[in-house]
């Protein structure tokens, strides 16, 4: 496995709603951090862009960040699943506004509102 693999999604109407699972033993996880591993924000809003790719299937630019909050380090050991809510806000034109909550059961780790541009 790769950083990380959708094991589900549901699409209802512009919200995209996917389970990823974390591979805990990723390389990336030597060096953010060795004592204590934890999801890079960078890597979680790549996961975002690429399920947006996916389901729209779309080749997409991530143009800006207008908000992002990491709320709680994703610890991969402790939370490898995780739930990721993308609600597209405009889809018709550029740049396409996305507002994402990565969260685990009760608990909510990222928000953030991003742009996107079509490649």
């Amino acid at each position: 496995m790769d950083f990380y693999e959708i094991t589900h999604s549901e699409v209802d109407g512009t919200d995209i709603c996917t389970t990823v699972r974390l591979n805990p033993d990723h390389e990336v996880y030597k060096g953010h951090f060795p004592d204590q591993p934890i999801v890079p924000g960078v890597i979680q809003l790549q996961i975002v862009k690429e399920i947006l790719e996916k389901y729209l299937e779309l080749k997409l630019f991530m143009s800006y960040v207008s908000q992002v909050k990491y709320l709680v380090p994703v610890v991969p050991g402790n939370n490898p699943e995780l739930m990721i809510k993308v609600s597209v806000k405009q889809l018709a034109e550029e740049p396409l506004k996305a507002k994402v909550v990565i969260s685990s059961h009760e608990k909510i780790f990222t928000k953030a509102g991003l742009g996107f541009s079509v490649l």
